[in-house]
């Protein structure tokens, strides 16, 4: 009987007969002519070894994992799980804590990092060279040991590092390797062309996939305990056993295994309604339960092996990163809502399975509440969508390629130099794209304000600093002659009540940063989002426009494109002098008066005015380059 691979051509098949079990003879399938067309006719497929590549990054890597190896070892497959992090221990400590540092406390730099290989895709073949040379040597160490004849990757960087070395020249990884893509998002570091086969959750997923990285991609559903499917209890008895009441509207709110988010708020907006009664499941986030557990606003839990129970005893479920969790959700039949999502993942995440119909992505606490009542009412409709991802199973396709391969032989150890100036190499080049990729995009005009059409007018601003923000006569003389007030941000974080009084009193306020700094701003805190945010408590409103009196990185380009900030550019500046070069219109000029009084500033701005008009052009508000 065939039996269709992954592309489901028919192809004839041979064999090989070779002894198995118990000296019985079988025909091991030879009809793997290229890894893309599996394929057995009445043949018993001989099991090979799986090497499993996880991370200890949140729950939802290692659930796919383990549920993996639990399917093929029960299929008589021998399954090795290793961490990709502890290929390179001080690496993978150092990604672990800053991804985490991330989450919890600095979510616009996840953001940004997670975006600027959207915004620069040239960056991502550096990068994926440096994680090569950091993790590669082990992971070639880590197959050869093993006797495995598939690797197969539940964490994304693991994966693109397996495709990279799959396609070197020198040396390659002769193992196939397979990804399973946990989220339905997808991202320029996730995949790789050099995978042989990339297995997702939804077909949309696969898709993107497929167009970006030309390599085959297939939807098999996600992979989820059998608990979550055919072993719940009934609701009632669900609630009974968790102390939850049998007839109450019961929310469960979750938060990954980390427990990162904003959870609180999400409590917070369930139980002002007064309508529902809030499960918090907190994750291994012990401080977060408690604070919840003393306000009293939801029955708060921590790391529990109960979530099939809580499932079945809930209504609808809360979440806000797509990862795992959801994925049980759907196979419960439980409904499930995205609202406020972690940045980064979280958000894609949200908006695609919008997209696939399977979970609505709630923008504002104000339709929160009627959401929630639309899936309480159509449950089955949404326990059907959720269920309707489940179309196959990854463990086939996997034991399909186990069987075709051999194991390889343990590579000669890369020496330490080499490998150290390899690594400095790409990290030069990542530094090095970071910083001059922005002068490259602002060059073509992206992310950057710009005068549409002919331009017929020269655009002004000033620069003020503390000693003029509070002047009503100067607020008043810029707005008359339609030169933009540029107001760096630790100014406006000083006196937030002089810069909206500047506001109001008619001047445009244009962000200038947040002062001179480095190019470079991966960890620290990025000019871009640091100024932003402090005009925007200082005014109440965003500020769209930004002059920087520095140079921008990509990271900080990439900041702007999520604020909607757009970047001056090219700027003149004008110092003490207030010297104008040749003034021609559509130029931008900003006069430096952070030092100077209301008097001094206004007499600078004057005579800069003053040359504008003697070439016979006009100024124009900064306003209508936003």
């Amino acid at each position: 009987m065939a039996r269709a691979g992954v592309s489901g051509r028919l192809l004839p098949c041979a064999g090989l007969l070779e002894h198995g079990r118990n000296g019985v003879e079988q025909r091991r399938c030879q009809c793997y002519r290229d890894f893309y067309d599996p394929l057995t006719i009445g043949c018993t497929v001989v099991a090979g070894k799986v090497m499993v590549v996880t991370a200890r990054m949140g729950a939802g890597h290692d659930g796919a994992a383990a549920e993996l190896c639990r399917r093929l070892e029960a299929r008589g497959i021998r399954t090795q799980t290793v961490d990709f992090l502890d290929a390179a221990p001080w690496a993978g400590r150092l990604f672990q804590v800053v991804y985490e540092l991330w989450l919890r406390w600095l979510p616009w730099a996840y953001e940004a990092t997670y975006r600027i290989w959207f915004f620069v895709p040239l960056l991502c073949s550096p990068m994926v060279s440096l994680l090569s040379r950091i993790f590669g040597p082990r992971l070639r160490r880590w197959a050869a040991d093993s006797g495995a004849t598939v690797v197969v990757s539940t964490y994304p960087l693991a994966s693109v590092v397996l495709g990279n070395m799959r396609r070197k020249r020198r040396r390659p990884f002769r193992l196939p390797v397979i990804t399973f893509l946990t989220d339905f998002a997808t991202h320029p570091l996730w995949a790789h062309r050099g995978v042989d086969l990339h297995l997702c959750v939804h077909r949309t997923t696969a898709e993107a996939v497929t167009e970006s990285t030309g390599s085959p991609a297939i939807a098999t559903g996600p992979l989820v305990s059998e608990a979550f499917r055919t072993s719940l209890p009934s609701k009632a008895e669900a609630r009974r056993r968790l102390g939850i009441p049998l007839d109450a509207r019961v929310v469960l709110v979750v938060a990954g295994s980390w427990g990162v988010g904003k959870l609180e708020s999400t409590v917070r907006t369930l139980s002002g309604t007064g309508r529902y009664f809030t499960v918090a499941a907190c994750g291994k986030n012990e401080r977060l339960r408690q604070r919840l557990e003393r306000s009293g606003s939801c029955m708060a839990m921590g790391w529990t092996h109960e979530m099939p129970a809580l499932m079945a005893a809930s209504d609808v479920l809360v979440q806000n990163a797509g990862g795992l969790t959801s994925m049980e959700a759907f196979a419960a039949g439980l409904p499930v809502v995205t609202f406020e999502p972690i940045p980064g993942h979280g958000r894609q995440n949200a908006v695609q399975m919008e997209r696939a119909g399977v979970a609505p992505f709630v923008h504002t606490p104000s339709q929160l509440e009627a959401v929630l009542d639309q899936a309480m009412q159509t449950t089955e409709l949404a326990a059907a969508r959720g269920r309707s991802i489940f179309v196959g199973d990854a463990a086939d396709n996997v034991e399909e390629v186990a069987a075709m391969g051999d194991p390889i032989q343990a590579p000669r150890r890369n020496g330490f130099t080499r490998r150290l100036v390899g690594a400095g190499a790409a990290a030069t080049v990542v530094w090095v794209g970071l910083n001059v990729t922005a002068g490259a995009a602002t060059a073509f005009g992206l992310g950057t304000a710009q005068p549409s059409g002919r331009p017929s007018a020269v655009y002004v601003g000033v620069r003020i600093g503390a000693a003029s923000l509070g002047s009503a006569a100067l607020a008043k003389f810029l707005a008359r002659h339609q030169v933009a007030a540029v107001v760096e941000g630790h100014v406006a974080a000083s006196d937030p009540s002089k810069v909206r009084h500047l506001s109001e009193r008619g001047a445009d306020v244009v962000n200038g940063g947040w002062g001179k700094a480095g190019r470079l701003h991966l960890l620290g805190q990025s000019s871009v989002a640091q100024s932003t945010v402090a005009l925007q408590r200082a005014l109440g409103r965003r500020v769209s426009l930004m002059a920087p009196d520095q140079s921008l990185s990509g990271v900080d380009l990439a900041i702007a494109g999520l604020e909607h900030v757009k970047v001056l550019d090219p700027v003149v500046e004008l110092g003490a002098s207030g010297t104008l070069p040749v003034v021609e219109p559509g130029s931008v000029y900003i006069v430096d008066a952070e030092g100077l009084g209301p008097s001094a500033t206004q007499s600078r701005v004057r005579s800069v005015l003053g040359r504008i008009r003697s070439e016979g052009l006009r100024t124009g508000s900064m306003q209508s380059l936003a």
